[in-house]
């Protein structure tokens, strides 16, 4: 059985810092933030079930909820004072997740991971973990 997902990258730039942190990020800083949305579909079982025209979710569609509900609302700001927590990268992932995945915003249907780059070495993400 395979299982299928579609992944779309997104760019921001921000500026937080980290409070009651003893390092470099407990002063004001930005970074050029790299966003990876993941949705999942439908199981597949066999090859010729990928060739009946069916998509996880139109990338267009992705591109309109992510940047309407998470990068309008997070690029260029300060993010101490967007975001109801301190802004590390995993609570930074929490926070998009739960936004997109919630009926009050993006109800995104099918939601699997998200993934931040803080640095293009460094990431966070939470993943919903099937049981």
């Amino acid at each position: 059985m395979l299982k299928t997902s579609v992944t779309k990258a997104f760019h921001f730039e921000a500026a937080h810092y980290l409070p009651n942190y003893d390092g470099d990020c407990s002063y004001l800083h930005g970074h050029s933030y790299k966003l990876e949305v993941t949705v999942g579909g439908p199981n597949i079982t066999k090859s010729d079930e990928m060739c009946d025209g069916s998509m996880v979710i139109d990338f267009k569609q992705l591109k309109r909820k992510v940047d309407y509900y998470i990068i309008d609302t997070l690029d260029h700001t300060y993010l101490n004072e967007i975001l109801p927590g301190v802004p590390t990268a995993e609570f930074m992932c929490a926070w998009i997740y739960e936004r997109l995945s919630s009926p009050a915003f993006g109800n995104l249907r099918g939601l699997k991971r998200i993934r931040l780059w803080e640095t293009a070495d460094s990431f966070a993400e939470v993943e919903v973990i099937e049981e």
